[in-house]
């Protein structure tokens, strides 16, 4: 399980989850698009709650 989070305003913002997925590629793709569309910081993490991915 991955989670994609982001930031959309300021770096000082608690996350916001975008969702939960089974694959790493999904939720970066997910991310991804989301920082395509205007989030300041994105980032997804793995079940053990290490970043897998920042942005």
């Amino acid at each position: 399980m991955y989670k994609a989070q982001y930031k959309a305003n300021n770096a000082y913002e608690s996350w916001t989850n975008i969702g939960t997925y089974s694959s790493e590629s999904e939720a970066m793709n997910v991310a991804m698009k989301k920082k395509n569309s205007g989030a300041l910081m994105v980032r997804v993490i793995d079940r053990n709650g290490s970043v897998v991915y920042s942005g």
